[in-house]
């Protein structure tokens, strides 16, 4: 059973404690520490938080080949039980991914984070308008508040985003989607094979 809940920093540091950098990390990451890769309590996480690895994924929900990656990443973390997601926001297609990141990010407020995801992620091409609010509709959120949180939100998300951004720049990733497994760095599609031997090779780091 997954077990999904925020990732407590000290629950990612004491999961790295055995490795942190590595050389697949360290040749990547540049001044980037996995402290503010993995422990960044903005960050939200889906998946097993108690987990003995963790998936940080640098997304986009205009991404086709994001959304690819999604299902057989989740899937992967479903059957394993171990893996924590770390949902990377970087919306790097505009002002439509923008809006559907920001109303994510703050649909945690009201519980709903991990159902509007999940509903971001499935929808086929654009993220509309109408279809971020047909998902939020789906999901159970309160319109009327999701606004104000939004508002609320509003320079949290955006200094969110600027760090997810710069750790993207530093780890030369040139578009989504992209990750880092423990101490490994993809950028481009993994299958569920992929994220399969990625996660057994971190945990033999």
């Amino acid at each position: 059973m997954i077990v999904r809940r925020p990732l407590s920093r000290r629950a990612v540091l004491s999961g790295l404690a055995g490795g942190v950098m590595l050389p697949a990390f360290a040749r990547s990451a540049g001044a980037v520490s996995p402290i503010e890769v993995f422990a960044d309590a903005d960050v939200p996480v889906l998946g097993n938080s108690r987990g003995d690895v963790a998936i940080a994924v640098w997304f986009d929900y205009q991404c086709p080949f994001c959304k690819k990656a999604e299902v057989d990443m989740m899937r992967v973390a479903r059957e394993d039980g171990k893996v924590a997601i770390l949902l990377k926001d970087w919306p790097i297609f505009g002002a439509r991914s923008e809006a559907a990141a920001r109303a994510k990010f703050s649909s945690r407020r009201q519980g709903r984070l991990e159902k509007v995801h999940a509903g971001l992620m499935a929808i086929e091409g654009r993220p509309t308008e109408e279809r971020v609010e047909a998902v939020l509709k789906a999901s159970g959120v309160d319109r009327k508040r999701l606004d104000a949180d939004i508002a609320t939100d509003r320079k949290r998300f955006d200094g969110l985003v600027t760090r997810n951004g710069a750790q993207a720049d530093a780890f030369g990733f040139r578009g989504t989607p992209a990750f880092v497994v423990g101490t490994f760095v993809f950028g481009g599609v993994l299958d569920a094979d992929g994220f399969r031997q990625a996660i057994a090779d971190a945990r033999k780091r």
